[in-house]
């Protein structure tokens, strides 16, 4: 692994996964030695940059390092191909990235927290189940099942993935198919023209502040996602895992979520968890959290949980 910069501004860092990609990110280095550091990443399409760096400060500001890293294939991260999301391949992602963040300076290996966000948190789910070294885990109002992400896939998606894998089988070649994800315009954010696969004015708001900070720190992000990535994604079911996670768990869920579930279904998860894990729910809904005295309420739950789990003063 490699680093540049100094304490006062995150640093940049890169290391290797298991099968050779080279992933990029920036870390957050909280003063002293021997601190627990919070392995970090974003959800469906996002890079590190969105909005996720607020949250690394605060952490940072507590007494806690933070890394985050662009999963493979997109934004700073290597990989091939480019713009796909499989939740058991960043699952394996996040072992790797445990393993980077152990070796960071002043970082108490001992005391590592794995964090995600939506389809991250699905992903971290599934990593933490079956890693025994972080102590902790905070699942930001996670992914929880593919079957129910699925149910909300467009019309004849899952039918089109399947087309294509056939035919790039035959053809002993792939050129990935893409999908449109976020609203690209007001109008487009209104319901004019093509529709991507989130819809509304909210999260055409999200993308365009977080595209304005990836911008700034000179990384590429596009709007897609492969087709393939839909044949991954309805096959997760990291609800099943659950059961497995040992660690200190802090469980967070929006009032209101279309992105993932319902407040329900997230306790129904949470209640298959051990006696170590804490369900917390935030208002209003699941982009909002991101801003404001919503973010505020959000963050302030997850410093309390750091604080306990690592006895900070």
């Amino acid at each position: 692994m490699t680093r540049t910069g100094d304490m006062a501004q995150p640093s940049r860092v890169e290391f290797r996964t298991l099968d050779g990609v080279t992933l990029r990110g920036d870390f957050f280095q909280a003063a002293g030695t021997g601190v627990p550091v919070v392995v970090m990443t974003q959800g469906l399409t996002l890079l590190k940059e969105h909005y996720i760096p607020d949250t690394a400060r605060r952490f940072q500001a507590a007494g806690v390092s933070a890394l985050l890293y662009d999963h493979r294939g997109y934004g700073s991260s290597d990989g091939f191909p480019r713009h796909q999301t499989n939740p058991a391949q960043q699952a394996e992602d996040y072992h790797d990235a445990v393993t980077a963040a152990g070796s960071l300076p002043g970082v108490d290996p001992a005391r590592i927290c794995v964090w995600g966000i939506g389809h991250s948190g699905g992903a971290s789910m599934i990593s933490v189940a079956d890693d025994p070294r972080p102590a902790a885990v905070i699942l930001n109002m996670p992914f929880i099942s593919g079957a129910m992400d699925a149910r909300g896939f467009p019309d004849g998606l899952l039918a089109a993935a399947w087309r294509e894998r056939e035919a790039a089988t035959r053809a002993g070649s792939w050129q990935p198919s893409y999908v449109r994800v976020w609203p690209d315009s007001p109008e487009n954010a209104r319901g004019t023209g093509e529709q991507p696969l989130l819809r509304g004015e909210q999260p055409y708001a999200f993308i365009t502040g977080g595209l304005a900070r990836s911008e700034a720190a000179g990384t590429p992000w596009h709007n897609k996602i492969t087709l393939q990535s839909f044949y991954h994604l309805a096959r997760a079911e990291p609800r099943d895992l659950a059961r497995k996670i040992k660690q200190r768990a802090l469980y967070i869920a929006a009032v209101e979520d279309p992105l993932t579930a319902t407040v329900e279904d997230h306790r129904a998860v949470f209640e298959t968890m051990g006696p170590n894990a804490t369900f917390a729910v935030v208002e209003p809904d699941h982009l909002a959290t991101y801003f404001g005295e919503p973010f505020e309420r959000s963050v302030a739950v997850q410093l309390e949980f750091l604080r306990r789990v690592f006895e900070l003063g």
